[in-house]
C-alpha cells in the first residue's frame, strides 16, 4: 500500500479517538461516536470506508451511563475484546471508569463482560485504556482522570500501567505512574488550569518500548501528540527531546490521540483525529491517516497533504 493511496482527511467525521484493529486483511476503525455506544467501520486499504455500523451499545448490565469514549479493540484466543471509557452511573459527579465487552466478530455485537461494574476501581477516574501484548506478560495503559486529580493547583492527568491478567479482563496488582505533563508544550494553556498526558499507545521497536500519548487541551489547537521511549514495558520512560512529533500546522488543528496499525509488509500508519473545521476547535474531529516510520531508534510522523 503506497501512502498516496490514502485519502486524507479520511470521510469519518464527528468521532474522536480513533483506533485501528487489522484482522485477516480488513481494516476495523472505532471511535468515539457520540452515542452510548460505539460504531464501527472496514476497509479494504485505509482509504476507502464502509458506512458506520453500531458494534457497541450500552445495554442494563453496562456499568456506563454516559461519556462512552477511547474504544480500542483486541483479538485475543479467538475472542474480540474492546476496552473503553465511560462515566460510572452510580455517580453524580464525573467518575470515569474502563470497561470491557467481548464479541465473537471484530464487527460485534460487544457484550461487557461485567454485570453493571467496569473492568477496575482504583478509587479514582481513569481512562483511555491500552493493551500491550509483550511476549507472555499482557499490560495495561491507561490515563488518570484530571477532574478529581489536582496537582500544585492544577488539574492534572497522568499515564499509568498495571499488568492485566491472562484471562484479559483482570488487572493483577496496583498501577504505578509513568507519565507526566512536564514537558513545556505540554502546558501551552495555563488559564484552563489544566494540563493533560492521555491517550497513551505503545509501539515495540528494535527492543524499544515507545509510549504515544496525546497532551493539552483536546477541543484547543495545542493539542498534539508526544512519545516517550524506555527499554522496559514499565519505564521509566524518557520524553523524546523533539517533542511534540505531531501538532497544528496550516493545515491540521489539534491533532491527537492515536493509534497505530501495520499493513501486510509491515509498514506503519499512525491514525489519529483533529477539529474537522480548522478554524473552530471543539469536540467536531475527524480521522487523518499518516506513514510512520523510524530514524535513529525515533517515530517520525510524515503528515500527508489534504487530498480532499
Amino acid at each position: 500500500m503506497n501512502i498516496r493511496t490514502i485519502k486524507n482527511p479520511v470521510p469519518i467525521t464527528n468521532i474522536g479517538d480513533p483506533y485501528v484493529l487489522r484482522h485477516e486483511g480488513v481494516y476495523y476503525l472505532y471511535a468515539t461516536s457520540r452515542f452510548h455506544g460505539f460504531y464501527c467501520w472496514k476497509s479494504d486499504n485505509l482509504s476507502d470506508w464502509s458506512d458506520p455500523r453500531i458494534c457497541y451499545r450500552a445495554t442494563d448490565k453496562s456499568f456506563g451511563g454516559s461519556c462512552f469514549w477511547a474504544p480500542e479493540v483486541y483479538e485475543f484466543k479467538g475472542k474480540f475484546y474492546m476496552y473503553y471509557t465511560a462515566q460510572w452511573k452510580i455517580y453524580s459527579q464525573e467518575q470515569l471508569r474502563i470497561g470491557v465487552a467481548v464479541s465473537d466478530t471484530p464487527e460485534g455485537p460487544f457484550l461487557d463482560v461485567y454485570n453493571q461494574r467496569p473492568m477496575f476501581d482504583p478509587g479514582y477516574g481513569v481512562l483511555d485504556a491500552h493493551i500491550l501484548k509483550d511476549g507472555e506478560r499482557n499490560y495495561l495503559y491507561y490515563s488518570r482522570a484530571g477532574a478529581n486529580h489536582i496537582v500544585n493547583g492544577a488539574k492534572e492527568a497522568d499515564i499509568w500501567v498495571a499488568e492485566l491478567g491472562d484471562d484479559f479482563i483482570t488487572v493483577k496488582g496496583e498501577g504505578c505512574c509513568i507519565l507526566k505533563p512536564e514537558q513545556a508544550w505540554e502546558r501551552k494553556e495555563p488559564e484552563n488550569n489544566q494540563f493533560w498526558n492521555e491517550g497513551p499507545f505503545v509501539v515495540k521497536h528494535n527492543g524499544y518500548y515507545h509510549l504515544m500519548y496525546s497532551a493539552n487541551y483536546f477541543g484547543s489547537i495545542y493539542y498534539g501528540i508526544g512519545a516517550a521511549v524506555s527499554r522496559s514495558p514499565t519505564g521509566p520512560f524518557v520524553k523524546y527531546g523533539n517533542n511534540p512529533i505531531l501538532c497544528a500546522d496550516k493545515q491540521i488543528s489539534g491533532p491527537g490521540h492515536n493509534s497505530v496499525v501495520t499493513d501486510s509488509e509491515g509498514m506503519f500508519y499512525c491514525i489519529y483525529h483533529a477539529h474537522t473545521d480548522y478554524s473552530t476547535a471543539g469536540e467536531n474531529r475527524q480521522v487523518y491517516i499518516t506513514r510512520m516510520d523510524f530514524e535513529q531508534d525515533r517515530i517520525v510522523l510524515h503528515h500527508p497533504p489534504l487530498t480532499v
